[in-house]
């Protein structure tokens, strides 16, 4: 009877076993046969790597100074790095003919003021006789026509004298602004063509730092956007920032953004050209993010993206803001930490495992 009862025990244990296991082979089969799917974390990137952005320290204000007339270098009074002044001479060109040039018009003008005289006490003598009819009114009238060409020929020769200065005062290159020299373009004895660039005055009166967006990074910062500015040569020294400026069209020659932050009253110790870190304060507060648009499961009226809740295959639904070539903007629905599938949607059903 024993015996009896204890095979059926085993018997009821071996049944039971092979049910599990065939159950177990069942769940391991499906998870096998889930797709694959390829995921992106909303905010899992870190802070770090996104916030920080290495730049250089330059002027508000960087431009080349450039001559107005033509001519051979003689001079130069300034090098890289020197301090200067609005007016304050850089270069100095040939100016013998410009010389020549300004006292031919002055002689022009001494000339012009002695034909004037002339006309005028002679327009005074005939104007006398005319009152007495000791002279015609032909005349009197060829008399004051004199003088009016003699007028209009002093204010002619007036206006070439100032020409003539001008010129020669443009064979003198001074600085614009004040500031200071970034870099000396042209040398003692070159022959400059007007329009030539000759130094590159740096106006630091007030300091940027220029960094770059890449194209991912592009649309998450804005212009007005605190920054912490710290420098390598300046350790334990913080700078408050803004993003003053940020360029519509990437570099041509790097492919990036340029973008230009704002210093808040920088101590004086930060020079033009420091190498510098600008941290830009929480980026991620913002309430946009962008996402492939692989990741979208509905329509344009009612948006929605493909996401893994425990395990399986989800929609959530989502506002959407821009669309791009290969992204689009989601405004809302979406919280940090959030899974989205990036890639493996096309045959996807609401509610599918999915190993990823």
């Amino acid at each position: 009877m024993m015996n009896r009862q204890c095979m059926a025990a085993a018997a009821v244990l071996l049944a039971l076993s092979l049910t599990v296991a065939g159950c177990g082979a069942k769940r391991a089969e499906a998870a096998e046969t889930a797709p694959i799917v390829k995921t992106l974390t909303i905010g899992a990137d870190s802070a770090a790597a996104v916030q920080t952005f290495s730049g250089t320290v330059h002027g508000v204000y960087e431009s080349p100074v450039a001559f107005q007339a033509g001519g051979r270098i003689t001079a130069r009074y300034v090098a890289a790095g020197d301090r200067v002044y609005a007016g304050q001479a850089l270069y100095q060109l040939d100016s013998r003919d410009a010389e020549e040039q300004a006292a031919a018009a002055q002689s022009a003008v001494i000339s012009a003021e002695a034909q004037l005289d002339l006309a005028s006490s002679t327009r005074d003598r005939y104007l006398s006789l005319h009152k007495v009819n000791a002279i015609s009114d032909l005349a009197m009238d060829q008399t004051e026509n004199q003088y009016k060409l003699a007028a209009a020929q002093l204010a002619q020769a007036r206006a070439a004298l100032a020409r003539a200065e001008n010129n020669l005062s443009f064979t003198t290159l001074t600085a614009d602004r004040d500031g200071l020299i970034g870099s000396t373009l042209c040398e003692v004895g070159q022959v400059a063509a007007p329009g030539t660039p000759a130094a590159l005055i740096v106006d630091d009166s007030a300091l940027d730092v220029y960094i770059s967006f890449t194209e991912k990074q592009y649309g998450a910062y804005s212009v007005g956007m605190p920054c912490t500015v710290t420098f390598w040569a300046l350790p334990g020294v913080e700078v408050a920032g803004t993003i003053r400026e940020k360029a519509a069209a990437p570099n041509s020659s790097t492919g990036t953004y340029d973008v230009k932050v704002a210093l808040t009253d920088p101590p004086d110790t930060v020079a033009v050209g420091m190498t510098a870190s600008v941290r830009i304060d929480a980026p991620q507060s913002r309430e946009t993010v962008s996402v492939p648009l692989t990741a979208m499961a509905g329509d344009a009226s009612a948006p929605e993206v493909w996401a893994v809740r425990d395990g399986k295959a989800v929609k959530l639904p989502v506002t959407t803001g821009a669309y791009g070539k290969d992204v689009v903007e989601i405004t809302g629905g979406l919280q940090k930490g959030d899974v989205i599938i990036t890639a493996g949607t096309q045959r996807l059903t609401e509610g599918e495992e999915v190993r990823t």
